[in-house]
């Protein structure tokens, strides 16, 4: 990016300037009356100065005067990329906005309404849509031929895309054991999810796995997962209380990964939910994974991510895919929380039906169904 400052007796003579130095592409971010220091300035009538920015790769940054440290330097360049990223974006907005508005007069659709409504018929929020064309404009590309999602847009769209498994946890520690909490509403599939998990790390990747759970609400939840811990060969505790939690945490002290299963809890029973952070109180775990059912409406969805997020989630699962057609409220809940995605989840069959999150697939879901 260049940056510089020129100065003229008039608007006009600057911007001839600017116009013969930097061409038709410089944008104009700040035109002021200056008058020159010292007492010989103060009799002459005051200048012009418009400040104009060409964002080039080949062009070097202009650098402000010697007299500014390089802290100052740093802090004025960043300023104004953020200022030309700003009004770009606004008139991103503006684009679309004219685009809609012909549209509904009757008027054919521009490239970027096509997009958009491309968009939103994978199920995901106006908001969402609007944030990936305005990066697509800022990142200069061309939409006039963009008739389908082609590898640029998706590329745009994964830059909010962020996935991150258990095993970089587990592998990059060196003291046992990694607990991972699993938290969600009832119903989500949370007791399924760990059993997969489960077999994933002991079966695959020979870990030592244990289980426990202190969803002693739900008998059947808590003979499902000594069903499942008896198949895959672990040891599981159950815990009707703190006291009983935290004997069973000092029994799998030298477990390699230890998956905590817990009650559904409905996101407008606050006190429930609350309960829960009495248990992740005992001891942090390393994750809390809250488990998001696909086929709910990104209403509830939100409501669900409101209650829950406050005990300290640290990544999202997406389960019963299977359960839905659409997944444009994927990209919903990942740009909104700006949290990573661990696992997509869908069936019954445990392992196989737990994928891990990678950006490129997170897209193909949302994109293509």
């Amino acid at each position: 990016m260049q940056v510089k400052k020129y100065r003229a007796s008039s608007v006009k003579e600057a911007l001839d300037q600017v116009k013969k130095e930097l061409g038709n592409e410089a944008l104009i971010i700040e035109t002021r009356k200056v008058k020159s220091k010292g007492l010989k300035g103060f009799f002459k009538p005051a200048l012009m100065e418009v400040t104009a920015v060409l964002e080039t790769p080949s062009v070097q940054p202009f650098l402000l005067p010697r007299a500014s440290s390089d802290e100052n330097t740093k802090k004025e360049i960043e300023k104004l990329k953020e200022m030309v990223k700003s009004l770009q974006a606004q008139t991103a907005l503006n684009s679309i906005n004219v685009e809609e508005k012909r549209s509904s007069s009757g008027s054919l659709e521009g490239p970027l309404t096509k997009i958009k409504l491309k968009l939103l018929n994978t199920g995901m929020e106006s908001d969402s849509a609007d944030a990936i064309i305005r990066e697509l404009i800022y990142e200069g590309i061309d939409l006039e031929n963009a008739t389908e999602f082609n590898e640029e847009i998706k590329s745009v769209m994964k830059k909010y895309v962020k996935c991150s498994s258990i095993e970089a946890k587990v592998k990059s520690k060196t003291q046992k054991p990694t607990v991972v909490f699993l938290v969600g509403t009832t119903g989500v599939g949370k007791t399924t999810t760990i059993a997969k998990l489960a077999a994933r790390y002991h079966l695959e990747e020979n870990l030592k796995v244990g289980l426990i759970t202190v969803d002693t609400y739900r008998i059947a939840a808590v003979e499902q997962l000594r069903t499942y811990a008896e198949i895959i060969n672990i040891p599981i505790e159950v815990a009707y209380n703190k006291e009983e939690y935290v004997k069973a945490l000092r029994r799998f002290e030298n477990m390699d990964l230890i998956f905590v299963d817990t009650a559904g809890r409905s996101q407008k029973n606050l006190a429930q939910i609350g309960e829960l952070r009495e248990f992740l109180s005992i001891k942090k775990p390393e994750e809390v994974h809250l488990v998001l059912n696909a086929s709910c409406r990104i209403e509830d969805l939100k409501a669900v991510l409101a209650a829950f997020i406050p005990l300290g989630v640290t990544h999202l699962i997406y389960s019963k895919v299977d359960e839905s057609k659409s997944y444009g409220s994927l990209f919903d809940l990942i740009r909104m929380t700006n949290l990573p995605l661990s696992y997509i989840a869908s069936g019954q069959r445990v392992p196989e039906d737990l994928d891990l999150a990678d950006p490129d697939s997170v897209i193909e879901l949302i994109l293509e169904g």
